[in-house]
């Protein structure tokens, strides 16, 4: 994104106990729906108030993109192929489950849901649930994509898997190649992201951190469902991007409502 760096008044916002931007650069919506930092989580995750946290961290594989797919591959499905941030380190959740139990809008009880889990199992509570991604939808083995991703949640439900066909250049819903690109290596659909904040039983209204946002995609979710966002993003890249992208959800929601309080807040107040 162009433009000067916000400054403090623009976090004048009814998300309490944001941290300043001398701590953590970013962008708030007008609306308050939305605020983003382009910083390290870490530091923040004690300082940011929210309901629940669901993310797609990095999973310390060292993931680089191959050549996968045995035919079904197409070249610049992926338009940023870059390494992940912290992919090269072992990842430790810890962190995440600390803050979820020190500061809740006054309760315990918060939702964390976390992708690819089963790299760092051996790191994670062994009550919870494990959910499914079934990303072939029985297509059978023709091709070397992953056929399924693993999540864990620290709820039970009674639904479990969920099927979104999801192939390289071949994929379901709005995110199918003739319709958008891929800005990151491990960009998950906005159906999916929907689907997880359901399963968590995140209320309406409720505030969703995604310490590891990427792109945005579970920002996307949240406004589309009637829930606040916070995302976190070291990378500038990405940060900017998921900036676009949020602005322009932001953007065709108050299209959709004639009263823009009804899910976007007072789109119009100043930000003192």
């Amino acid at each position: 994104m162009t433009g000067a760096p916000p400054t403090t008044s623009d976090f004048t916002l009814d998300i309490p106990a944001l941290p300043s931007l001398a701590q953590a650069p970013g962008w708030a919506s007008p609306c308050g729906r939305a605020v983003l930092y382009n910083a390290d989580c870490l530091p923040l995750l004690g300082k940011l108030k929210f309901n629940s946290i669901v993310t797609d961290p990095p999973y310390g594989i060292n993931y680089t993109k191959g050549n996968g797919g045995l035919g079904f591959h197409r070249t610049g499905t992926v338009t940023n192929t870059k390494p992940i941030y912290g992919d090269d380190k072992e990842f430790d959740p810890s962190p995440l489950f600390q803050c979820g139990k020190r500061r809740r809008f006054g309760t315990s009880d918060t939702a964390i849901v976390l992708f690819g889990a089963n790299h760092y199992c051996q790191k994670i509570p062994h009550e919870g649930q494990w959910l499914v991604w079934d990303k072939c939808c029985g297509q059978g083995a023709a091709n070397s994509f992953v056929d399924a991703e693993f999540i864990w949640m620290n709820r039970r439900n009674a639904r479990c898997i969920y099927r979104h066909f999801w192939a390289g250049g071949l994929r379901a819903g709005e995110d199918n190649q003739g319709k958008s690109k891929r800005m990151h290596l491990s960009q998950k659909p906005v159906e999916l992201m929907m689907w997880l904040l359901e399963s968590a039983r995140i209320g309406l209204g409720k505030t969703v951190l995604d310490p590891y946002m990427g792109t945005g995609t579970t920002g996307v979710a949240c406004l589309r469902t009637g829930r606040k966002f916070i995302g976190v993003e070291i990378d500038p890249e990405y940060f900017a991007f998921a900036r676009a992208r949020i602005e322009k959800e932001l953007e065709q929601l108050r299209m959709f409502f004639e009263e823009p309080n009804h899910v976007l807040g007072d789109s119009n107040r100043e930000v003192k």
